[in-house]
Order: structure tokens, then C-alpha cells, then sequence
């Protein structure tokens, strides 16, 4: 079956609008003035597209969430200078104010060596990003300050069996063949050898569940 121009882009905006998304194309100028955005993107941004058509009321970067326009522009620019397509995941800010991820892939589109434009898709993943991802990094950090503790624990064991050493030390020179004393001591030092064993358990075990959690 053949199909027409206009039927697929009509097929094109049916897909993207059921993702959640868009498919545009702009100049490659400083601004990267949208040529054509389509109508899907209402759902996506909040925004009509006719607001950034030729930037009649904003450019597409005005709705990049500002802590990530930088990276954004940085990464599409060295695609474009290596004559590659881009990958990029990014937050933009919705009419309403509230954030969204977004995936977005991209390509240039050049005449005789030249430039021309650019052309890509932007879907939505707001959900994948703000759900799966932040239970997961709350749950690493939870863990992690676990680490840390078993870690300061260690710690002030080792603080403890090297001042005992010391002490070890001195008193044997003194006491020469007279040692009983040392009895005390060296209980002491397994005593704190079992809760130093403890502790190092304790962190495979928690090490042991953070390899799990990467492969979730």
C-alpha cells in the first residue's frame, strides 16, 4: 500500500500525540526559531503551537527547565559539529508550572555541506523519571547513610585498638616478665575485634543489596 505525503504526517502526529509528544523542525540559527511544531505539543508543553512558530510568543528553550538549557544546548550542539544524531533527557516547564521529563532525538539537516535546519521528535517520560527512578535513588540513599554509620563505626574501632597498641607498647617495657596485666588488655582487643567482624558483615550485607538495587 502507498501511502501520500500528507497522509504520513498524519500518521506521524497521530503515533506522537498518543506518546505524549511532538515532532518539530527549526532553523539552525542561535534561537533554533521553530519552522513547524506539531499540534501535540499543547499536551506536552500547556503551550499552542502556533506560540513558537517562527518564536511568535516563545521559543521551545523558554520551556527547557533552566538548570537544563546549558547541558541541552551543549549536547546538541557537539552532535551537530560531529554530524551525528542526539539522544537527550531533559525537564521542561509546563504552562501550569509543573515539571516534566522529556526525551528528545534529533538530527540536522544539511544542503551541499551546509546546515540548513534541524529536525527531531520530544516524548514525554515524566513518569518513568519521576517515578521508578526516585524511589529507587531514596531507597540508595537510605542505604547509604547505613554504609556510612557501619563505616564511622569502624572507624572508632580502629581509633581504639591502635591507642590500646600504644598503651600495649609502653607497658610491656615496663613490666618486663611480669605480664599478667596484659590479660586485660589483649580480652579487650577481641572484644573489639568481634565488633569490628560485626560491623564488616554488616556492610557486605548492605553492599550485597545495593548490587541488587542496580540491577532493578
Amino acid at each position: 500500500m502507498d501511502f501520500s505525503t500528507n497522509e504520513v504526517s498524519s500518521l506521524m502526529q497521530s503515533v506522537v500525540a498518543h506518546l505524549e509528544g511532538c515532532v518539530y523542525s527549526c532553523k539552525a540559527d542561535e534561537s533554533y526559531t521553530i519552522q513547524y511544531i506539531s499540534d501535540s505539543v499543547r499536551h506536552l508543553t500547556g503551550f499552542e503551537a502556533n506560540d513558537f512558530v517562527n518564536g511568535r510568543n516563545r521559543t521551545f528553550s523558554s520551556v527547557i527547565h533552566p538548570e537544563d538549557r546549558v547541558m541541552v544546548d551543549s549536547m546538541i550542539s557537539s552532535a551537530i559539529k560531529s554530524n551525528v544524531d542526539w539522544d537527550v533527557e531533559y525537564r521542561i516547564v509546563r504552562r501550569d508550572g509543573s515539571p516534566a521529563w522529556v526525551h528528545e532525538h534529533g538530527r540536522g539537516v544539511s544542503e551541499g555541506g551546509k546546515l540548513m535546519g534541524l529536525q527531531g521528535m520530544i516524548l514525554r517520560i515524566h513518569d518513568r523519571r519521576e517515578g521508578d527512578n526516585s524511589d529507587l535513588l531514596r531507597t540508595l540513599a537510605a542505604k547509604s547513610a547505613e554504609i556510612e554509620e557501619s563505616g564511622n563505626e569502624i572507624d572508632r574501632i580502629l581509633k581504639s585498638l591502635n591507642l590500646l597498641a600504644v598503651n600495649a607498647t609502653i607497658e610491656a617495657s615496663r613490666a618486663g616478665a611480669q605480664g599478667a596485666g596484659f590479660a586485660v588488655v589483649a580480652n579487650e582487643v577481641q572484644n573489639l575485634a568481634v565488633r569490628s567482624k560485626s560491623s564488616l558483615s554488616r556492610i557486605q550485607s548492605l553492599m550485597r543489596e545495593f548490587r541488587k538495587l542496580l540491577q532493578f
